[in-house]
Parts: C-alpha cells; sequence; structure tokens
C-alpha cells in the first residue's frame, strides 16, 4: 500500500508542473514585443569617413549595421525601416547617381544586405530627377513608399503602407514625404507629381490600416518638427509640453510631427526625419515619437508591447531611444560591400585639378566679411551664366559648412565639392529690385538684433537660433550694407549698384541656385521672377571646371569687397587683417540652439519605460510551486506513516 502511494505521489509530482504552468504560459503568450529599428537622412554615408575633411568619421550606415545586427540577435522579429534621403549627400552617391550609372547602387546594395523591411521617400530622393530614384528603386528588395506622393491624377505614385505580420501581431507602417518639395526641387524631377497634406493623408490611411486589421500602426515619414524645445540637445527636454517650444523655422506646411501626433487618431507610434535632430522620445497626445539624427549617428530603437484581450491585440506599453554610434566598430559585411564604391569615389575626388596660390578661408571667416570663397563662387557662377548667354547682374551663394573651404597649394574634386556639398544647379533668373531688397532683409534674420557693446564670447552666438548656414547668403555685384543692431526687416541701410541705389522696379539678372531661386530657406519673393536659363550641370562641377580652366586661383585677385556688416563682426572676432591659415578642418556638426531647463513631464497615460522582454521569460515552474510541492509530499509521507503505524 505505501509503495502504490509512493508512486502516486512521483507521478503527481511530475503532472503537477506540466498542469500549474498552463495559466503562466497562456499569460506568456497573450504578450508580445515588437522592436523597430529607425535609420533616417543616410545621405549617402556608407562609410566611416568625411569625404570633405578626408579623415575617418564617427558616423556611417557601416557603423549602425553592427548595432542593427547586435540588436537583430536579441530579437530576431524586429523590423528596420528608413525615414529617407537616402540616396544624395556624398561624393559616392554623386559619383553613382550621375557618373557611373551601371554599377549597382550602393546604398541598395547594402540596405539589402541589412534586409530592411521599408523605407520612406525623403525630398532628396528627387534630386537627380525620376529615373534615378526608379533605378534605386528598383535595385531595392524593400518597398521605398511615399502615401502622399501622388500622381497628378490623384492617384499613388509610389505606394502608401504595407502590414505586416510580426509575432502574430499585424503591424501597419504608413509612409509619408515632407510636401514641400516643390519649394526645392527643379520642376523637371518631378514632372507628373503632386504632394498632398500629409494630415489629410493619414486621416483617410490610418482608418484604412486598421480596418485592414493592422493591431499596431506606425507613422513612418520624412517631415520633421514645426516646433523644437530650446535646449533640443537634451534628451530630458524632448519630453515637455511642446506648446512651451520654439519655431522651427520650417516653410508653412514642411514639418507637421506635432500637428500629425494630436490631430490624427488611430497612431500608436510616429518615426520622423528631414529635421536632422537625435529625439530619443517624445509624447504627444499619447503617441510615441522618435527621431534618429543623420548620417547614421545613431540608431532609433523603438519598441512596442502588446497584449492579447479577448483576441484583440492592444498597446500597452512603448519606448524608444536612439543608440549612439560614437566607438562601435564598422560592420565588416558592409564594409566589404562597400569599399570598392569608397575606394572609386577617392580616386575621384582627389584628382588634382589645379593650384592656389593662397588659402580660400571657411566658416564664420567667410561668412562674416566679403572673403575670397564667397568671391569666388559668385565669380563661377557669374561666369557660367555669361558663357551660356545670360550675363548677370547680380549674384548669390552661400557658405554651406564650415569645413569647406579651399588650401594654398594643390587644389583636387575633394577641394572644391567640400566648399559646395550640395547638388544644386545653376539658374539665371530676372527679379526687380523690389524683390532683392526683400531678399536682402530675409537673409539679414541670420543675425539676431545685436548690441555692439555686448557681443556674445562665442562667434556663433550672433547667429538667430535654429538659423541654417546655407540660408546666409552673400552677393556679389551689388552694394549693400546690413545693420545688424536694427529689428529685422529693417536693416537694409545701403542698396547701390555701380554708386547708384536700385529701385523698386529696376529690372535685375541674377544668378541663383535651384534651392533658392524656388524659395528655398524661406525666400518666397524668388518666386515671384522669371526663370531665363537653367545649367545641366551642379554648381560645384562647374566650380572644379572653373579650377581647371584657370589653372591657378589667386584669392586676393577674385576678392572684391562689396557689403559691410554693421557691427563689423568679422573685425570683433577675427581681427581687421586678412584671416590666418585655418586650422584643420573639422567634420560639421549640428549646432543645438541655446535653451533653458526643460519643463515637467506631461501626463500622457502611456508607461514611461517597459519591462525587459528582450529574452522570454522561463515556462518553467518557480520556486514558490516547487515549495509547495515539497510540502505536499511531506506531508502525504507523515500521513502514511501514522497510517502505517495506526494498524
Amino acid at each position: 500500500m505505501l509503495r502504490r502511494l509512493m508512486v502516486g505521489l512521483f507521478l503527481l509530482a511530475l503532472v503537477l508542473p506540466t498542469v500549474g504552468s498552463g495559466a503562466p504560459a497562456a499569460a506568456q503568450d497573450s504578450v508580445q514585443t515588437i522592436t523597430l529599428l529607425e535609420t533616417s537622412d543616410l545621405h549617402g554615408n556608407l562609410i566611416a569617413w568625411d569625404y570633405y575633411a578626408n579623415r575617418s568619421a564617427e558616423w556611417s550606415l557601416s557603423k549602425v549595421a553592427t548595432l542593427i545586427r547586435q540588436e537583430r540577435a536579441i530579437d530576431p522579429d524586429l523590423m528596420l525601416l528608413d525615414a529617407g534621403d537616402t540616396i544624395q549627400g556624398t561624393p559616392l552617391t554623386y559619383y553613382y547617381n550621375v557618373v557611373d550609372t551601371s554599377a549597382p547602387h550602393p546604398m541598395a546594395a547594402t540596405m539589402n544586405a541589412l534586409k530592411y523591411d521599408m523605407s520612406a521617400l525623403g525630398n532628396h530622393e528627387f534630386n537627380y530627377g525620376l529615373p534615378t530614384l526608379d533605378r534605386f528603386r528598383k535595385e531595392a528588395t524593400f518597398p521605398i513608399l511615399s502615401a502622399n506622393t501622388r500622381n497628378t491624377d490623384g492617384s499613388e505614385a509610389f505606394g502608401g503602407y504595407i502590414i505586416k505580420d510580426v509575432k502574430g501581431v499585424k503591424v501597419g507602417i504608413l509612409a509619408m514625404t515632407t510636401p514641400a518639395i516643390p519649394n526645392w526641387e527643379k520642376p523637371a524631377n518631378i514632372v507628373g507629381l503632386r504632394f498632398d497634406d500629409p494630415i489629410e493623408t493619414a486621416k483617410q490611411y490610418v482608418p484604412r490600416m486598421r480596418a485592414e486589421g493592422a493591431d499596431v500602426v506606425v507613422v513612418l515619414q520624412h517631415i520633421g518638427w514645426e516646433r523644437i524645445p530650446r535646449d533640443s540637445a537634451k534628451p530630458e527636454a524632448w519630453l515637455t509640453d511642446p506648446d512651451t517650444w520654439q519655431d522651427a523655422g520650417s516653410l508653412p506646411g514642411e514639418n507637421t510631427t506635432i500637428r500629425l501626433a494630436k490631430e490624427v487618431p488611430g497612431i500608436d507610434v510616429v518615426l520622423s526625419g528631414h529635421s536632422h535632430l537625435d529625439v530619443p522620445k517624445a509624447i504627444i497626445n499619447g503617441v510615441l515619437i522618435s527621431e534618429p539624427s543623420y548620417w547614421g549617428r545613431v540608431l532609433g530603437k523603438i519598441t512596442i508591447q502588446v497584449e492579447n484581450k479577448d483576441g484583440t491585440w492592444q498597446v500597452v506599453g512603448k519606448d524608444s531611444t536612439t543608440l549612439k554610434v560614437t566607438n562601435v566598430a564598422a560592420d565588416p559585411e558592409i564594409v566589404s560591400i562597400a569599399q570598392p564604391y569608397h575606394d572609386q569615389t577617392l580616386a575621384y575626388i582627389n584628382t588634382p585639378i589645379g593650384t592656389s596660390l593662397g588659402e580660400f578661408p571657411g566658416g564664420p571667416k567667410a561668412r562674416y566679411t566679403d572673403g575670397p570663397l564667397g568671391d569666388l563662387i559668385n565669380t563661377v557662377q557669374s561666369e557660367a551664366a555669361a558663357a551660356a548667354g545670360y550675363p548677370v547682374d547680380v549674384s548669390l551663394a552661400a557658405i554651406f559648412t564650415d569645413p569647406g573651404m579651399i588650401p594654398s597649394g594643390e587644389v583636387t574634386i575633394r577641394d572644391a565639392y567640400s566648399v559646395y556639398i550640395y547638388d544644386n544647379t545653376l539658374y539665371v533668373m530676372e527679379i526687380t529690385g523690389g524683390i532683392l531688397r526683400r531678399a536682402l532683409e530675409k537673409n539679414a534674420e541670420y543675425f539676431k538684433q545685436l548690441d555692439p557693446a555686448a557681443l556674445p564670447a562665442d562667434p556663433k552666438g550672433v547667429i538667430t537660433d535654429n538659423a541654417r548656414d546655407y540660408n546666409w547668403d552673400l552677393y556679389t555685384g551689388v552694394d549693400y550694407t546690413l545693420d545688424l543692431t536694427r529689428p529685422a526687416g529693417q536693416r537694409v541701410t545701403r542698396l547701390q549698384i555701380a554708386g547708384q541705389d536700385v529701385t523698386a522696379e529696376q529690372p535685375l539678372r541674377i544668378a541663383i541656385n535651384n534651392y533658392r531661386a524656388s524659395g528655398g530657406g524661406g525666400f518666397a519673393m524668388f518666386r515671384e521672377g522669371k526663370i531665363l536659363w537653367q545649367s545641366t550641370n551642379e554648381v560645384r562641377d562647374l566650380m572644379a571646371d572653373y579650377v581647371r580652366s584657370k589653372g591657378t586661383l589667386d584669392p586676393a585677385a577674385i576678392n572684391r569687397a562689396n557689403f559691410t556688416l554693421v557691427p563689423d563682426l568679422y573685425a570683433h572676432y577675427y581681427g581687421g587683417a586678412q584671416p590666418a591659415p585655418a586650422p584643420t578642418a573639422v567634420p560639421p556638426t549640428a549646432v543645438p540652439p541655446a535653451g533653458g531647463q526643460p519643463g515637467s513631464l506631461p501626463d500622457t497615460g502611456v508607461p514611461a519605460t517597459l519591462p525587459n522582454t528582450s529574452a522570454p521569460a522561463s515556462r518553467l515552474p518557480g520556486l514558490g510551486w516547487l515549495v509547495g510541492a515539497a510540502g505536499m509530499i511531506g506531508l502525504s509521507l507523515l500521513l502514511v506513516r501514522r497510517r502505517a503505524t495506526s494498524r
């Protein structure tokens, strides 16, 4: 009898764990964590290399790839997404978009290897025209979409969304693109397309995606922020109330991320791009929002926890962060794919094209005075226009980045490209003196209103918060003075050509790039002008051709002073003499706006963090059950002994 009872208890001990673990197993199956990884604004940065400074860099898709593989080892079912501006931005992408168009596209080759799930179109995808974009899209093994980019008849031009089953959960990804593209892009590059309001587009698509069974809805958009916190470099600043943030200086309708979160119901997560900001986490109206900087500096990671309640998956938690690539080794596979493209690009841009008798300094030294670098760009533009049969009265150009400069001695293609990093082409327009004056007033908004007796110690402290260097133009052919002690809109105190005041109705021909001619940077007044001629070559190639044709550059011969700033910022910060040789160039770095302390966190009703769900929970019985089972067995043995004794 005792033996049979002991056998029964042993069998019961084997069965109980299976029975007891039934409820925990069901609970575990009813909760899943969806992981999303995001890149954006890669701009052709495959290899960790600064092509303009000619040295290694702490950014690139090859470095991000290492983080992607690490995250995929934790969650093999994660989704990898990109928010656009992918195929433009470095000499590498220029070479394989324009010079060698027969090779497999380097961005498609590397992103295919990383198994991207989807990408949204960025505005710079259109820079080389639709045939180049179509080539990239055909070679990519993942969809490249934009719901609000439509054919002129209103039909979808690129498709709008996907719904993918991830761990039994249907995840919908809606792609959208900034509708401000016609303000910047050459009309020939967007023929047959229109760019609809993303808010209205989302209002149509999100309910459709829900009706098709999407349990989670994510918006992947190349659209940035219409307002940003004053201290945007601090992650905690993005968790403050967006109503306290400052205007980001966008064009009307260009950036609508905050509005999207507030006005379109049914969105769980927004993955943004376009603003080139590192936003680890923002929560607006219960919507989680993140943006992964630019050039492959960080990888965005988003986790969404869902629970199955009565047969329906519901979002019960969500979190996001950005993972920096600083000191992260590049992924060997991506490097091996990208290396031949990189080597060919280096051979191309390191080709000598001339010499210079002196340095053409860049950065603030070139912006705060009428120096030789701005005059070089304007000379190239003016001569190219004249050679095409369209001589101009005025030319304007910007110093895009701080590292761009022309060194003394040998000049290479890389040097010319470092001065002009964008793929702009040259226009000749007919404008009026009134348009010119308004443009100069807009131009002067680059600077704060200044007190000459209290200038900031930092030379860049005079620049308006969130102003971009590419929106400060230097003009030649016209003599002008900007008084920065006066309020914005009242700063042009002198405007003359050949010693005569420019009148409002005076017709003028101006050399200008396609971005500014289309009103880019908020210069809408130029759209009132008439386009007379457009170059087929980029301005930077015109610059390289100019150096080749001249053989030798002389900064003293090119420099013609024709504008002054009040106060004299160059004299204050750098002295009255000609600039000394510039130090070794440093990689361009986005300058975060100055700011105050962040406010309190808004009450969103969404958990701030998620539990660690990177590994599946064990289904073995816990310690409490084991103790209980041992107690049951011990009690049973005691009872058996007592019964045996009583007999």
